[in-house]
């Protein structure tokens, strides 16, 4: 299939096709005159990077995500991004943790600049 007819599939514009033969994870073949060329195997491709993409992960994992498309069962596919997922989360609570441990600190700071007693200032003499 032509790109223009993969990207009705998944609704994607053709330059993010392109972009994605390009990088890698929708590798296409070349007619001679040099139109990209898809097999039927490539319309699920583009449904799946979208959804790998809006999970945040970046396209390397994305491409080694579609290996294991390309090579497993289901439960594979699935337990992949679960792994990382999970992985993502672990350091995004342990972020939020220090963030609140800043937070802390701060209202520890203002608390104890706000309990300094105030002097009269003195006439310049």
């Amino acid at each position: 299939m032509r790109i223009s007819q993969l990207a009705e599939r998944p609704g994607m514009p053709t330059t993010t096709l392109r972009f994605y033969d390009g990088a890698g994870p929708l590798p296409a073949d070349r007619t001679p005159a040099g139109y990209r060329v898809y097999g039927v195997d490539a319309g699920e491709r583009p449904a799946i990077i979208g959804a790998a993409k809006h999970l945040g992960l970046p396209l390397e994992e994305i491409g080694e995500l579609l290996g294991v498309w390309d090579a497993g069962a289901c439960r594979d596919v699935h337990a992949d991004p679960r792994r990382r997922l999970a992985a993502r989360l672990a350091e995004a609570d342990a972020r939020a943790a220090e963030r609140a441990a800043f937070t802390a600190s701060l209202h520890t700071a203002l608390d104890h600049l706000d309990a300094l007693p105030d002097r009269e200032q003195t006439p310049a003499q």
